[in-house]
């Protein structure tokens, strides 16, 4: 792993290499990133719409402009990743036409759609050199230390983590957790200054995670680590010494939440755990295209049996309506966008994963790896597919961005040497 991380000297090889086009492109490309990460500034451009039009836009310009800017790079038709792409956005576009609710649909799917496939293809054309994830890492850990500031004055001046930031704190949790992979690189390789910033960022993060209140930020921290363990990646003796403190913590958090967060008729327990069969009974009835992105609910009520013991129909109806989701990614796409996407952009992730999985095995400290080291990308995805499963984060842009930046910095890291491939 590199050792030298300095920005200074990075940023000087970028402008060295750079064009006035192609510096049109970073900016755009990194007031995108500000602006999903901070949600500002921002712009209603249609009315009553509760999808982030603005958002959606500024993706979409900025993967635009990359698309035509870096021509040399752009893949073929017969690109698999590029039909994987087009394939995913003609079922997005074919199930919002189709919806219950088109026009609300419509919108919600291009956001989706822009933000996912604009944070991937950023990624490939912008982040394949070593200086330009060099600064891409330094400017990530200014947004995070960013988003830990505003969530700690939230909390300071109106007792809630993300309420100068966010709707709810399930995004601004999301969105920290993917943003890890820039202090777990400074760990990794920057040398004495950059484990002490990273690890600063860490135990900064895991303050908001507790005032947060949220049972599932808490608890990520420990899979990571017991996945760390199981690819070799993380001694046992340094998981177990980190654990023991984080369990104290963990043991704290619990006893201090009131007592209806904990139990099974808590609204997110019931309806988390109804989720799945609920999921799956609005899927059977609309397998290819779902029902649309975010299209009502409680037509498919009438002849469903609730399965939770521990909430009633009644009560179970009245959640379906307010909430118009299943709070978790797949199960969301599943319902919403029908059998053949969800099957379609699970291989295709789990494709990019095993990659992934099999860089951090093979290659961890082997010389010439990439500046970014597999695991600090593995750690930053993994939390954020396990958080995905109590929340709809990729409907979310400021999440889906940064998680599809992830994603498209595999490919091109998973370059490894070819004696190293033959391993």
């Amino acid at each position: 792993m590199p050792q030298d991380l300095n920005p200074w000297i990075a940023l000087k090889e970028l402008r060295r290499m750079a064009t006035p086009a192609r510096g049109v492109v970073w900016a755009l490309f990194y007031f995108t990133s500000f602006h999903l990460a901070f949600l500002q500034p921002y712009i209603n451009l249609v009315p009553y719409e509760r999808s982030k039009v603005f958002s959606g836009v500024l993706c979409a310009i900025a993967v635009g402009a990359a698309w035509i800017v870096y021509s040399e790079k752009r893949p073929t038709f017969k690109s698999l990743e590029l039909i994987v792409c087009l394939l995913l956005g003609c079922l997005m576009a074919l199930s919002s036409i189709f919806s219950l609710t088109p026009y609300s649909s419509s919108w919600r799917g291009f956001v989706i759609f822009a933000s996912s496939f604009g944070g991937f293809w950023c990624a490939r054309f912008l982040l394949d050199t070593r200086p330009a994830r060099i600064v891409f890492v330094w400017f990530c850990t200014f947004l995070l230390t960013g988003i830990i500031a505003m969530c700690l004055i939230s909390y300071a001046g109106w007792h809630e983590i993300y309420y100068l930031i966010d709707s709810n704190p399930h995004p601004v949790a999301d969105r920290m957790m993917l943003l890890f992979f820039a202090p777990l690189t400074l760990i990794l390789g920057g040398g004495k200054f950059g484990v002490l910033a990273g690890a600063t960022l860490f135990v900064l993060s895991y303050v908001v995670f507790y005032l947060s209140n949220l049972r599932s930020a808490m608890l990520i921290p420990l899979v990571l680590g017991a996945l760390a363990v199981l690819l070799g990646a993380l001694r046992l003796r340094y998981f177990i010494a980190v654990m023991i403190p984080l369990a104290v913590v963990i043991v704290m958090f619990f006893q201090q939440l009131p007592w209806f967060k904990i139990g099974p008729e808590f609204e997110p327990a019931y309806y988390r755990a109804e989720s799945y069969p609920f999921s799956w009974h609005i899927a059977a009835k609309h397998p290819w295209l779902g029902i649309g992105l975010r299209a009502p609910r409680d037509q498919f009520l009438q002849d469903y049996e609730v399965k939770y013991p521990y909430v009633t129909k009644e009560k179970f109806a009245e959640s379906v309506n307010r909430v118009v989701s299943s709070e978790n990614t797949f199960l969301s796409f599943m319902a919403e966008l029908g059998f053949p996407f969800i099957i379609l952009y699970s291989l295709a992730v789990g494709w990019l994963l095993l990659g992934l999985v099999r860089w951090v095995r093979i290659s961890y400290y082997h010389e010439g790896t990439d500046v970014v080291p597999p695991l600090a990308l593995l750690m930053s995805v993994a939390a954020g597919l396990v958080h995905f499963q109590v929340l709809d984060g990729l409907f979310h842009p400021q999440i889906s961005w940064f998680f599809h930046i992830l994603l498209g910095m595999i490919p091109a890291a998973t370059l490894l040497p070819a004696s190293l491939s033959k391993q």
